[in-house]
């Protein structure tokens, strides 16, 4: 019984030692496998096989980097249009015109999943030539702002500075059955 596993243990060393010496790494490949056919060279590691994919070594720090381009361009374009906005209304006339409130809107962003909402306010003024202009009002003027209203807008290029209604007066008084509006 000794005598056959002797032979056993040499059988097996003989084969080992006609491939070459195996020692299986931390990815469970060979660490020289040139003796065996399909194995040229040392191709250790998890990735040993996929030798045809070595264009991806390239290609993925080529897309990484479009797409980093892509975001980083995206974030200098708002930077740059949120600085033209800016300078533009700065340079725009401040103008106090009489105008009616056409309409108001909300506009919801975000709140998804764990992220908070966000609330943009709006308003539609119609001036007496009859051409309208949408203004972002914030939410304390979007609350004072009714529909129909009539009275003088201030605003400077896209921002609203400031409505003030025209005076309404009381049940009562003179002109106030034929709907005339006092300043």
């Amino acid at each position: 019984m000794r005598a056959e596993r002797i032979d056993a243990v040499m059988a097996v060393t003989g084969i080992f030692s006609s491939v070459g010496h195996l020692s299986v790494d931390g990815f469970g490949g060979f660490d020289e496998m040139s003796g065996v056919p399909g194995f040229e060279g040392n191709q250790s590691g998890f990735f040993s096989g996929f030798s045809e994919l070595g264009a991806m070594g390239t290609i993925v720090p080529i897309l990484i980097g479009i797409v980093f381009l892509v975001v980083a361009g995206g974030i200098v374009y708002a930077i740059f249009s949120g600085v033209r906005t800016w300078s533009s209304n700065n340079a725009a006339a401040v103008l106090t015109l009489h105008s009616r409130v056409v309409t108001k809107r909300t506009e919801v962003s975000g709140g998804s999943g764990d992220s908070s909402a966000t609330t943009s306010y709006y308003a539609t003024f119609e001036f007496d030539n009859g051409e309208r202009l949408e203004l972002n009002v914030g939410g304390q003027n979007y609350g004072m702002l009714v529909e129909q209203d009539r009275g003088m807008l201030t605003y400077q290029g896209t921002r609203f500075k400031h409505f003030e209604r025209d005076i309404q007066p009381q049940s009562g008084q003179a002109g106030a059955e034929s709907g005339q509006f006092y300043m």
